[in-house]
């Protein structure tokens, strides 16, 4: 009885190892996953992330800027509504080409977007995120044009 006594304290401590281990790299994930928030957060340049149909997900601070609206505001939105409405169809068609990867589609184009002070044409560059299990999102790079 006193070997599996030994055996099962065995277990308990490589449990405790791995445990260890893996809570050392969820830590580490975490601090990675911040330094990028802060990357994003922080850059002067626009960026929003969209699921694949164009619903905002995140936008940072200069994207805010250039979209006149709260962040809290702008999660949970359709890109489009806030694309003036005489580019909306072309901006639905380009997106749709985009997310389904058609060849030699678009990934940059001139749009306005709007907001109810202001008209702003801008370059809307896209970039597909890619997950195994297909397009994860997409992530756009604002630039207002002068």
């Amino acid at each position: 009885m006193l070997t599996r006594g030994a055996g099962v304290l065995r277990d308990v401590e490589d449990l405790k190892a791995v445990w260890l281990d893996l809570r050392a790299h969820v830590d580490q994930l975490a601090g990675e996953r911040q330094q990028y928030l802060d990357f994003f957060e922080q850059s002067p340049e626009a960026y929003l992330v969209t699921d694949a149909r164009g619903t905002i997900v995140e936008a940072n601070g200069a994207a805010v800027d250039i979209l006149q609206r709260r962040r809290h505001y702008l999660r949970g939105k359709p890109l489009v509504v806030f694309v003036a409405l005489d580019q909306r169809a072309q901006f639905r068609l380009r997106l749709g080409a985009l997310a389904a990867r058609v060849p030699n589609a678009e990934r940059s184009w001139r749009t306005v977007f709007v907001s109810p002070e202001l008209r702003t044409e801008v370059t809307l560059t896209g970039r597909l995120i890619d997950r195994p299990e297909g397009v994860g999102g997409i992530c756009w790079r604002l630039e207002a044009v002068q």
